[in-house]
């Protein structure tokens, strides 16, 4: 048996053929008693050769270069990986294993590099952030050829118990879009973080920063709080929570997005994000999902959005900081000393406040997520789904509470004491 060989040079002949594969597969099968390597085979062949040990080294190689070399302990693991990787090669998919011997780190900085100018600037920082804090920290050493997603599922439950499955799930985003870089630089085949899930909110494996919204009672308490320190500051307050706002779009909003017609609402065009790291206003000309949305104004919060508007150009802000330009949250925060009367939630409960009262007062969950600007309403379902009732729920509670002696059922019902005074 003698390989092909380009040209018309004779070739050399190879003792001892165990077996031959076909011409189209082009693979050839010595022994250990053959050449350890074939000259002038063609392009995309490969070479089985069974080794002292009884084990199975496979080369595969294109345009007289070995790009692919493997050992196996059983033939049949041999053949189906040389048939892989030529099947790579003539598809143009083929990934040479050299190349995953980059570590995580290095590519790591190059992803960052990369991302650069292409992404937005929050986005930017926040990989970033988990590259540096996270990611590098855990797999900085590894060849990313060796990460595998058994491992990256370990690290995001990690994570999870550790921090919270939010932090797990903004990681796991980072994690993708690294070795989605690797793949498309054709330096893996397959990313390993592709298809891993994060720990389910509702086991045990992980902390969840649960949606924490105030009641009316409690908003309307807090805000007159923040009125006697810093009235302006007080009136950001219940305009985040009573549309649902991201604050950078609500820096973004002009007096031209107030509109009467078809109701009273606001057209939420644009956000315009800070830097976390510098601090700096970042402008932008679309919100974060890159669409407009109406957000409707209720009677509580419409005089507020009016009177901003008062006396102002239609290319004003609308709510600029006291000293003019752009709200900074952090000066907002501090205005209305948030730590001590935010009642111990997040500036971000706000924007959960808005979805719940809507929510409570019936309106569909479709409808609340066009007017939050969530890029889905499964996504809407997902977080604020649990403040659902439905009329059976409401009904099996009113024959809870008969049951317990309330005829009222649901309603309190009125004391003799409160009937005696006259009280309604």
């Amino acid at each position: 048996m003698v390989p092909h060989q380009r040209g018309n040079a004779e070739s050399p002949a190879i003792p001892r053929a165990v077996r031959s594969g076909d011409q189209d597969r082009q693979t050839l099968f010595l022994d250990a008693e053959g050449p350890a390597g074939v000259v002038g085979v063609a392009e995309g062949t490969g070479v089985i050769i069974k080794r002292p040990n009884g084990r199975w080294r496979v080369q595969v190689k294109y345009r007289s270069r070995v790009v692919a070399d493997r050992t196996f302990d059983r033939r049949g693991d041999a053949v189906r990986w040389e048939v892989e990787q030529k099947r790579l090669l003539h598809s143009g998919e083929f990934v040479a294993p050299a190349a995953g011997r980059i570590t995580v780190r290095e590519l790591a900085d190059e992803f960052r590099e990369a991302r650069k100018g292409q992404v937005s600037v929050r986005a930017w920082e926040s990989d970033e952030s988990a590259l540096r804090v996270h990611i590098v920290p855990a797999f900085g050493k590894f060849p990313i050829s060796s990460v595998t997603p058994p491992l990256v599922e370990r690290f995001l439950v990690d994570l999870a118990v550790s921090r919270s499955v939010r932090t797990a799930a903004r990681v796991r985003t980072t994690l993708r879009g690294l070795f989605r870089y690797a793949v498309k630089t054709r330096r893996l085949q397959v990313s390993p973080a592709e298809l891993v899930p994060l720990p389910h909110p509702d086991s045990r494996t992980g902390k969840v920063i649960e949606v924490d919204p105030f009641t009316v009672a409690a908003l309307l308490d807090v805000v007159d709080a923040q009125r006697k320190l810093s009235p302006w500051g007080a009136e950001v307050t219940l305009v985040l929570a009573l549309t649902g706002l991201r604050f950078g779009e609500l820096r973004g909003l002009r007096v031209r997005d107030v509109v009467s017609v078809p109701y009273p609402g606001i057209v939420v065009k644009r956000s315009v994000p800070q830097s976390g790291l510098t601090g700096a206003v970042i402008e932008r000309a679309t919100t974060k999902s890159g669409r407009s949305r109406m957000v409707p104004l209720s009677e509580l919060v419409l005089p507020v959005v009016l009177k901003a508007a008062e006396g102002r150009e239609p290319n004003d802000l609308l709510f600029p900081a006291p000293e003019g330009g752009y709200i900074h949250a952090q000066n907002w925060r501090r205005s209305v000393h948030w730590n001590a009367t935010g009642l111990g939630r997040r500036p971000h409960d706000l924007r959960h406040t808005a979805a719940s009262l809507w929510i409570a007062a019936g309106v569909d969950i479709k409808t609340v997520s066009s007017w939050l600007g969530p890029s889905t309403a499964k996504l809407t379902l997902d977080t604020y789904g649990h403040l659902m009732g439905t009329d059976a729920d409401r009904a099996a509670l009113d024959r809870v509470n008969k049951a317990l002696g309330n005829p009222a059922g649901t309603r309190p019902a009125k004391s003799s004491d409160s009937e005696s005074n006259g009280e309604a």
